[in-house]
């Protein structure tokens, strides 16, 4: 860790919405797998390849893993870490002077990224009940759209980072 200013920087709307937009998330995926579970097979889909299809299972009560890896692996520590943005490492020199501008984008970020992933594995877990009932899947475009999305974001946001040096 660096030696960046620490001061206290308060969520902002954008923020404050994608972290509520992550919280919805979670909890639909929580009550789609929980309606979904009674009418599972005993054995669903728990791995995917590079075309959609399934080619690894395991019992029905895997289904829960995907929205509890989301919950407690991902947003939850991902939610407080951005709360500490002198912690991060950044691609300009943090200064007193640029902390202020800088460490609302930083914290941004990280809430866009959370809400990336917390789909992510919405998106996962509810192909994985699709998947168990027969359904056709997204494919290959699930690849593409999970490199994409998140590497234009990182893109995004150096380049705004960078704009406030």
């Amino acid at each position: 860790m660096k030696n960046h200013p620490k001061i206290d920087v308060p969520a902002g709307k954008w923020e404050k919405l994608f972290n509520f937009l992550s919280i919805l998330l979670l909890i639909l995926s929580y009550i789609y797998v929980v309606l979904a579970y009674g009418s599972l097979p005993e054995t669903v889909p728990t791995h995917f390849n590079t075309m959609g299809e399934a080619d690894g299972w395991g019992n029905k009560a895997f289904i829960f893993l995907m929205p509890a890896i989301a919950t407690f692996v991902c947003f939850i520590p991902m939610y407080f870490l951005s709360k500490k943005p002198h912690t991060f490492n950044y691609i300009v020199k943090v200064t007193d002077k640029n902390a202020p501008r800088l460490y609302p984008v930083a914290r941004l970020f990280m809430s866009v990224i959370n809400f990336e992933t917390v789909a992510l594995f919405s998106y996962i877990s509810w192909d994985m009940v699709q998947s168990a009932m027969g359904n056709e899947t997204l494919g290959i475009g699930f690849i593409v759209v999970v490199i994409v999305i998140p590497l234009v974001t990182i893109i995004v946001f150096m380049i705004r980072m960078s704009k406030l040096e």
